[in-house]
């Protein structure tokens, strides 16, 4: 049996693949078992086995004594005594300078804790009891045991524990990311905490950071990618940095191998950012969005005048797009925030995640996350309309669905915000129209046209030698000129109507003409932005 014990341990925690165990099943020998012969083929390392065969020798003797305590008459076994639980395991240095010598093949029973295997890059390196957060593979077909401290749910389990159980996480809690400051490190390492590699990318005004395996620490500045460590990182670094971000979760969530996620959490001392992570079989690759701290004064944002004026307007819907990484969530709140800092009003967001905490001077700011607070983005508009919010601020558009509950909430009276998706307002206004079908398409174009009050379209383009970022929009205020090519599906003429507007519109064509005249960006972002590259194909580079 030890050998089809190995062979499902190794299956099943994904160390090796069935058809790799196959194609060397014939093989073994008494000598020779599956796992040192997977070793001797130089697939399978040594300290793998080692963790791997003290798994299955523990669980060989917890079956053995099992047998033995149900051979024994009840009325003719002594009582067992008590095992002592064995003192907790000093907890293993970040980077141990020696490696240690290899775990015994044959440790001792313990009878009180269930035996563990540590299945390498998801805990310690050399067979230590593992305290970390994030969640592996359950061992199918040895249910009779546990996996230590690294509690193991089947992914397709846990879709239908979910399935099952609607209820929402208990927890609300939306953590800041408030405490003593952590100090940013002069030099970063693949072991450094990631509360740190956070504070070094607050202090060198870093966007985002990348930790990929193999590769270095990655951040982006100004929009231009550098390396900012100089080794590679290793897949346990990789699995520690998650366990350091599971703490930062204010609902609990449990991070687990296979499944694919983007969450909002906070480090106590570096504030909130946003990870996102994805799977490549057990190894991630994580992506963080650095979220600003700090609030940003409406006028600091520089867009065209016209557009400060929709924190004025009663009632309406604004749309505000952009491609990724174009700062459409942070015009959002700064609106926000200055309608909250002057009026009376109660203001609801429905985000995809919550991400910067807003403040509320004067008004009542409710901040609600799908998935954590309302199980959707439908659901969120509702519970919004329910409640009487005057402004609504909703992160961000992805179904038809969404967009008609916040033209309803405009028409009743609210004031809707919402960030959308599109490089352009021709572009981003044809999606909207063509996603409706034929026999309903001149309803929804009547009613978006009614609400609809200013168009807001971003890009962040950086500044000549690296010195930071700087705003172009084509963005524009719905007169009644441009509210009826709307109603009439027309809105290819929409460009042109926005030129001949002056104080109430600007092009982006315009917007990237302004930032080259003024000397802010190389002619050569311009053309590859414009919507009329001909405008600026003069500072093509010849190839």
């Amino acid at each position: 049996m030890r050998n089809q014990y190995i062979a499902k341990v190794l299956v099943h925690n994904k160390v090796l693949s069935e058809e790799q165990v196959k194609a060397h099943w014939g093989k073994i020998t008494d000598s020779m078992d599956i796992g040192q012969v997977l070793v001797k083929a130089g697939i399978l390392k040594q300290s793998m086995y080692e963790k791997v065969l003290a798994f299955v020798q523990n669980l060989e003797a917890k079956n053995a004594k099992s047998s033995s305590a149900s051979a024994t008459p009840a009325s003719s076994a002594a009582p067992a005594p008590v095992a002592k639980p064995a003192a907790p395991a000093a907890s293993a240095p970040s980077a141990p300078a020696v490696k240690p010598s290899p775990v015994s093949a044959t440790p001792a029973p313990q009878p009180d804790e269930e035996p563990a295997i540590q299945i390498e890059g998801n805990s310690s390196l050399y067979g230590e009891s593992s305290s970390s957060s994030v969640v592996v593979e359950k061992v199918e077909g040895l249910e009779m045991t546990s996996l230590a401290n690294v509690q193991v749910p089947i992914e397709s389990e846990i879709a239908t524990e979910e399935s099952a159980d609607e209820e929402l996480p208990a927890l609300f809690a939306v953590a800041t990311g408030e405490g003593d400051a952590v100090e940013a490190p002069d030099v970063l390492h693949p072991i450094t905490s990631l509360a740190k590699i956070i504070a070094y990318a607050r202090k060198f005004n870093v966007t985002d950071i990348y930790l990929y395996a193999d590769r270095q620490i990655t951040m982006r500045q100004s929009g231009e990618m550098f390396a900012a460590s100089e080794k590679r990182l290793e897949k346990t670094h990789l699995m520690d940095r998650l366990s350091e971000v599971a703490q930062g979760f204010s609902d609990g969530y449990k991070i687990v191998v296979g499944r694919n996620f983007s969450k909002t959490f906070a480090l106590p001392g570096v504030g909130r950012a946003r990870i996102s992570v994805a799977w490549n079989d057990v190894i991630p690759s994580i992506a963080i969005r650095v979220i600003p701290m700090d609030s940003i004064p409406l006028e600091n944002l520089y867009l065209p005048e016209f557009c400060n004026h929709f924190v004025e307007l009663n009632s309406g819907l604004v749309l505000i797009a952009g491609p990724s990484s174009s700062g459409r969530s942070t015009t959002m709140t700064t609106f926000a925030e200055t309608i909250a800092a002057n009026r009376d009003v109660f203001i609801q967001t429905v985000e995809k995640p919550i991400e910067r905490l807003l403040q509320n001077a004067r008004g009542s700011i409710v901040q609600r996350e799908v998935g954590l607070h309302v199980r959707s983005g439908v659901a969120g508009i509702e519970l919004a309309i329910r409640t009487g919010a005057d402004v609504i601020l909703f992160d961000h558009l992805e179904t038809m669905d969404e967009l008609s509950l916040l033209m309803q909430a405009s028409n009743a009276g609210a004031l809707v915000f919402a960030v959308a998706s599109g490089n352009n307002i021709h572009a981003l206004l044809s999606r909207l129209l063509m996603s409706v079908s034929s026999k309903n398409r001149n309803a929804f174009a009547c009613s978006l046209a009614d609400q609809l009050k200013g168009v807001i379209v971003q890009h962040l383009i950086p500044v000549v030698q690296n010195q930071g970022l700087v705003l172009a929009t084509e963005s524009m205020k719905v007169t009644s000129a441009i509210a009826g090519m709307i109603r009439k599906g027309d809105v290819s003429q929409i460009v042109s109507a926005i030129t001949g507007q002056k104080d109430q519109g600007v092009t982006l064509d315009e917007s990237l003409q302004m930032c080259v005249d003024s000397g802010y960006i190389e002619g050569v972002e311009a053309w590859k932005r414009a919507n009329d590259s001909r405008r600026f194909a003069s500072y093509r580079k010849a190839k």
